[in-house]
C-alpha cells in the first residue's frame, strides 16, 4: 500500500517535470511544479516531522540523514517543490534510500539557480557514492531518468563547473547501474 501511494506520488512528480520552467530569474529553481489542473497531493505531517525539517535547514548530515529516514524519497520530492523546504530537501536527498528521487536531483542540477543546482549535483554525488546494494526493480525509472538529467548538466557548457562537475561524479558512479553509458558522459572537464 505504501509503495502504491509512492509510485502514485512519483509518477505525479515525474510528470510534473516535464512542465518545469527553464530556472531562469523568477522561475522554480528547476524543481518540477504541479500543474495547476493536478490534484496536489500533500503528505500530512506531525510537529516531531516539522521539528526535523527545522533541525536539518542547516545541513548538518546526521540531521539530514534523520529527516531522509522519516521523509523517504516521497516526502522530500513532495516539499522540493515548496521554496521553503526546497534546499534542506535536494540535501536530504542524498541520505534518501533507492534512486527514487533522482530525477529531482537532475532536473535541479539541470535547471535549478546555482546554488541550488549545486547542492542537487553534490547529493546526487553522494547517493550515487554508497556502496552499491539492490535496486528496487521500482527505482529502474526513476534511475534512468535521473541520469538523462543529470547528462543534461553535465553538458551543458552553460552550468557552473562545480554543478558539471558533481554531475560528471554522480554519473561515473552510476554506470554499474546502467543509468547511463559510460561514452555519454563528458570528458571536457577531465584533467589533461
Amino acid at each position: 500500500m505504501i509503495r502504491r501511494a509512492l509510485a502514485v506520488l512519483l509518477l505525479a512528480s515525474t510528470a510534473a517535470c516535464n512542465t518545469c520552467g527553464s530556472g531562469a530569474a523568477g522561475g522554480d529553481g528547476g524543481v518540477a511544479q504541479p500543474d495547476a489542473a493536478e490534484p496536489v497531493v500533500r503528505l500530512e505531517r506531525t510537529p516531531e516531522v516539522e521539528r526535523l525539517w527545522a533541525e536539518a535547514k542547516e545541513g548538518d548530515e546526521n540531521e539530514l540523514t534523520r529527516l531522509a529516514n522519516v521523509e523517504g524519497a516521497a516526502g522530500l520530492v513532495e516539499r522540493a517543490a515548496e521554496p521553503a523546504y526546497r534546499r534542506t530537501a535536494l540535501r536530504a536527498m542524498a541520505y534518501a534510500d533507492g534512486f527514487a528521487q533522482l530525477p529531482t536531483l537532475g532536473d535541479a542540477a539541470a535547471k535549478g539557480a546555482p546554488d541550488e543546482a549545486a547542492e542537487a549535483a553534490e547529493s546526487a554525488a553522494i547517493l550515487a557514492a554508497r556502496v552499491r546494494r539492490q535496486v528496487d526493480p521500482e527505482d529502474a525509472e526513476e534511475l534512468k531518468l535521473g541520469c538523462t538529467a543529470l547528462l543534461a548538466a553535465a553538458k551543458d557548457q552553460g552550468r557552473p563547473r562545480p554543478v558539471r562537475l558533481s554531475a560528471i561524479r554522480a554519473l561515473r558512479m552510476l554506470v554499474e547501474y546502467r543509468g547511463v553509458a559510460a561514452a555519454d558522459i563528458p570528458t571536457d572537464l577531465d584533467p589533461k
